[in-house]
């Protein structure tokens, strides 16, 4: 039912938006139709000139950010009890913007410091609902710590949340979200290598490596269509490749790809499902050609070892990380899983191999219409139309 002024209620969208997303799985796993291979999607690359703009050093951004948290929570405002927290734990914002996500907040953080024994520098991006009200927020910090916290000074994590996020698994398979902040990490990776040039030099060896999990995972694969800059990629649970049916329809096809889904993980459902256009994230990251795929492995042999809701493994420990919690227990602290990435980010992930160009260019498909019955009836037949059966096909 519409409301006045012909407006259809919000619940009433995600409905249609929902029945349209099953009817096209339908459709497709019933094997009625193929779906076009349409071509790829030009990129404007944001380099060199965008990305060779100058940037505000990491320390002085930070010192900004922390300076407006500071007031929000002198005047009690929006989130002034979560910035409490935040100043009292000492952490390094980048970039606050709390008109962001309708006013849900999206951040950008640095965990660790990027020094003379940096190693590598990651950058992590989260799945929806990236929300700096969501607790996302902290459970991402927690991710991006424990693998700084390991490394002992060789590695800095910067959490990427830096726009407007989907929230769920049906915006989520929009791919509008990850157009736009594709675009954006784009420019904030190359803001990364200037200040490692800033604060080491410009020769200094340091490894931009850039991973996403779940939708994140789509997020970065948009990013490297606009220029990304990164030493290797990593897909955590990746929703998809984005706009690409081949590593050479990136700019830099040769790059180290890995990517890390565990068996029976929900997004397996929708990595590399085909839909009508502006649903779902590309190429299935697990069987994309030349990416590397880690195994997950099992949880830690440690039964007083706390998964990410703080309770103890107990009886599952040393289990193989698989299922619907495998989502997000491929971060446990000391699990195979956990073991890979920061394997990756500190270069020391399994060596890629060539990436050969491919053969011939893949060939476009045409769409085929849906092949139903048309009954025509003898009323039709006599009022003309170019409607002319045999007798044997009329219907009295």
């Amino acid at each position: 039912m519409r409301r006045r002024g012909g407006q259809v209620p919000a619940g009433g969208r995600d409905r249609i938006r929902t029945i349209l997303v099953l009817a096209t799985i339908l459709l497709v796993t019933s094997g009625t139709q193929v779906l076009p291979r349409v071509p790829v999607p030009q990129a404007t690359v944001v380099t060199p000139v965008a990305a060779a703009l100058p940037s505000l050093p990491f320390d002085v951004r930070i010192d900004a950010t922390m300076q407006r948290l500071r007031r929000v929570v002198l005047e009690d405002g929006p989130h002034a009890r979560l910035f409490r927290l935040i100043l009292a734990q000492g952490r390094k914002l980048l970039q606050v913007d709390l008109s962001a996500n309708h006013g849900h907040g999206s951040w950008i953080e640095l965990v660790g410091d990027i020094g003379e024994r940096t190693e590598a520098v990651g950058i992590l991006v989260p799945g929806s609902g990236a929300f700096i009200d969501d607790e996302n927020f902290m459970k991402y910090h927690r991710r991006a710590r424990d693998l700084v916290d390991q490394a002992a000074g060789r590695l800095a994590v910067v959490v990427w949340a830096g726009g407007s996020f989907p929230k769920g698994w049906i915006q989520g398979s929009l791919s509008h979200y990850r157009r736009a902040l594709g675009r954006a990490l784009a420019l904030f990776s190359h803001e990364v290598r200037a200040e490692i040039h800033r604060r080491l030099g410009p020769d200094a060896q340091v490894r931009i490596v850039v991973a996403g999990h779940s939708f994140g995972g789509a997020v970065v694969a948009a990013a490297e269509r606009y220029g990304l800059e990164a030493d290797a990629i990593l897909h955590i649970a990746s929703a998809g490749m984005g706009d690409v049916r081949d590593p050479y329809d990136y700019p830099e096809p040769e790059r180290p790809r890995y990517s890390l889904t565990a068996p029976g993980d929900l997004i397996g459902f929708v990595q590399g499902l085909p839909g009508p256009p502006g649903v779902g994230h590309g190429p299935d990251p697990d069987t994309f050609r030349c990416v590397v795929r880690l195994p997950t492995g099992y949880l830690p042999g440690d039964p007083s070892v706390r998964d990410e809701l703080g309770q103890r493994l107990g009886e599952r420990a040393g289990a193989l990380i698989g299922g619907v919690s495998s989502h997000s227990e491929v971060f446990i602290r000391y699990s195979d899983a956990w073991w890979q990435i920061y394997r990756v980010f500190l270069g020391q992930g399994p060596e890629p191999g060539d990436c050969p160009a491919p053969p011939d260019p893949p060939l476009d498909a045409r769409v085929l219409p849906l092949v139903l019955p048309r009954v025509v009836t003898d009323s039709q037949c006599r009022a003309g139309g170019g409607l002319r059966p045999r007798d044997r096909h009329r219907f009295r």
